[in-house]
């Protein structure tokens, strides 16, 4: 009996003895980020203050590769700055996002990565109804029903691209193994509002080794080193649109330096129309 139960004793610890590194593994594999959606203030060069929605990096988690940082360091608390999330190359990205707006949800894309649910919970909202349209030319007639329209019912219009989170709620999203590369983080909420508010950054997946643009190739070919690296997301705003945003147009750029050579990834939205993104351009 005693033999038993010492076997069953050395067969339990040598399970744990095995799971223990696959739980390492997983954990290992998946880096994670807190965010945060929520009110904030910009101050513009004239002096006058521009109510913004923006993203703030919340505590570090302890044993993540993946970090969080504003891209203006000067910005203090409540005072709105884009941020930006870099993580290793192979590594699956999870953001806890809390939404701290005051009643509208929000969510999160990744510009050119698939992940955070998007494609697979969009979410829609009604569609506003359209009265009859009536005469608009009135030189071709005196009769106000002449030539008069109804519009055909509309269909639902998508609120959320990707995974909602409720106003007040924290949600985890999640990007398996993303791509390398520079790329704009922006809501997928009622973008053209949500974006032109200030609700955008930028994501850097990289591969590199600190201080090496290319690794050397045989024994021909040197390493191509760079002295620094600096991440920059270029925004214009107008004071005409103060209780509604005033981003209106955002391009961001990753760019090391050395060597005589560049390599630089880009990401824009066009400036004339909130919401519309281009693919993320990459340059040797």
């Amino acid at each position: 009996m005693r033999t038993n139960n010492m076997k069953a004793i050395l067969k339990a610890a040598l399970r744990v003895v095995c799971i223990l590194p696959f739980a390492a593994v997983v954990a290992f594999g998946q880096q994670t980020v807190n965010l945060t959606a929520g009110p904030a203030t910009a101050t513009l060069p004239d002096g006058s203050a521009v109510p913004m929605w923006g993203y703030s990096c919340g505590t570090a988690v302890v044993g993540s590769t993946a970090t969080c940082a504003k891209l203006n360091p000067a910005a203090g608390a409540g005072v709105w700055s884009p941020v930006v999330i870099t993580v290793p190359t192979g590594q699956t990205l999870l953001i806890n996002l809390t939404n701290s707006l005051s009643s509208v949800p929000t969510s999160l894309t990744i510009v050119g990565q698939l992940g955070g649910g998007l494609g697979t919970s969009a979410t829609t909202t009604p569609s506003p109804s359209h009265a009859v349209q009536t005469l608009t030319w009135a030189a071709s007639s005196n009769d106000p029903i002449d030539g008069s329209n109804t519009p055909p019912p509309q269909e639902a219009r998508v609120q959320s691209f990707s995974t909602e989170v409720a106003a007040g709620a924290t949600t985890s999203l999640t990007w398996t193994t993303p791509r390398p590369g520079t790329y704009l983080l922006e809501s997928g909420t009622h973008p053209s509002i949500q974006g032109p508010m200030g609700l955008y950054g930028m994501v850097v997946v990289t591969d590199a080794t600190t201080g090496t643009a290319y690794p050397a190739v045989g024994t021909t070919t040197p390493a191509v080193t760079y002295n620094a690296d600096a991440s920059f997301l270029f925004s214009e705003s107008t004071r005409s649109r103060t209780t509604r945003s005033a981003p209106r147009s955002t391009r961001l750029v990753s760019a090391r330096r050395g060597s005589g050579r560049d390599s630089q990834a880009a990401a824009e939205t066009h400036p004339r129309a909130p919401g519309f993104t281009r693919p993320a351009i990459r340059r040797p």
